[in-house]
């Protein structure tokens, strides 16, 4: 059994406009001690699918279908007070990826940390300080004796954003989420922010999803990969077996449009087009309008989700049992070295 169960979640916005399906039937599972990337474009309903997984939803959405079940407990069985109490911090935690936004301005960096400590342990007040300290240097923050009674504005971007993590681990949590963790930040920071996350795991052997557009963060740190687009995930696979060998065409035109060092800029193959509304989809294939190999009958029928090889699947009509060929518009590409 999985340390992380999501079956067929929907969550829906419901406002005077229409309904907005911004998670339409997702599916995933993360091990122990695993990574996951969730991979796509913004709006394809990313962020809302991991709060969807904290009852993080607030009106005019909601969960309107669909389990969500931590080491064998279905969450979205359980009151606000109890996701709160039990689930929330101790359990999950989430690093959102504005870490200035996230965090309050008024209050200093260490009473933060302190009160995630307080409200979900049993440590007092002082106890709560020290392991913000040791917190704070865990996370690579310089001088956290002096740093943990200093104000966000005077952390840099890289070490707000670290203040963030520390407080994720404040409860050490057996999954975390990080929801574009790399955002805004500069390409050395970014790296360091990476690095801790997978130090993160190895010690603690947390569990972690990753939120990202970006298939770089992808390459550094993730075990497998579901690539989502519009509410759905279109292809799952391990890291190395979805660069070498992607099949559904979104994923091939996302690795076609990154640049890599070995190629020229003009090399670049974008995606056509820009992603429709979550309000009025494509009907059945929701890539079809986008897709350089679609044909009639991806209007008519939504493709499930098949294995296409062993732990890699893809939601194509390509590959239904009476299909025989396999688009090509991808370069071959070998999985980069970590």
């Amino acid at each position: 059994m999985s340390l992380l169960e999501v079956e067929d979640l929907r969550t829906y916005f419901f406002t005077p406009e229409g309904v907005v399906e911004a998670v339409d039937g997702v599916s995933f599972a993360v091990d122990a001690g695993e990574s996951l990337g969730l991979v796509g474009e913004s709006g394809a309903g990313k962020s809302v699918a991991v709060k969807s997984l904290m009852g993080l939803i607030r009106n005019p959405g909601r969960i309107v279908d669909g389990s969500v079940r931590f080491d064998g407990r279905e969450l979205t069985d359980l009151s606000e007070a109890e996701l709160r109490r039990e689930v929330r911090g101790n359990d999950i935690s989430i690093v959102f990826q504005d870490a200035m936004s996230a965090l309050n301005p008024v209050f200093t960096v260490g009473s933060q940390i302190q009160e995630v400590i307080v409200e979900n342990t049993d440590r007092g007040p002082k106890e709560a300080r020290e392991r913000a300290i040791e917190l704070l240097d865990d996370v690579g923050i310089p001088d956290p004796e002096e740093r943990v009674e200093e104000y966000p504005h005077q952390y840099s971007g890289g070490m707000q954003q670290r203040a963030m993590i520390a407080m994720a681990l404040a409860c050490d949590p057996r999954l975390i989420i990080a929801d574009e963790p790399t955002t805004a930040l500069d390409v050395t920071i970014q790296a360091g922010i990476l690095e801790l996350f997978d130090e993160i795991q190895e010690t603690h052997d947390t569990s972690i999803v990753y939120v990202t557009h970006d298939l770089g963060v992808v390459r550094e740190v993730c075990d497998r990969v579901a690539v989502m687009y519009l509410g759905r995930i279109v292809e799952s696979a391990p890291y190395e077996e979805l660069y070498r060998n992607p099949k559904h065409p979104y994923t091939q035109s996302l690795l076609s449009s990154v640049i890599t060092p070995d190629e020229r800029p003009d090399a670049i193959d974008p995606i056509e087009g820009t992603m429709p509304s979550a309000m009025d989809p494509p009907r059945g294939c929701r890539f079809r309008t986008r897709c350089p190999v679609a044909v009639e009958e991806c209007a008519h029928v939504q493709p499930g989700r098949r294995e296409v090889a062993p732990g890699h699947t893809a939601a194509c009509l390509l590959y239904e049992d009476d299909a025989h060929e396999e688009p090509t518009l991808h370069r071959t590409t070998r999985a980069p070295e970590r």
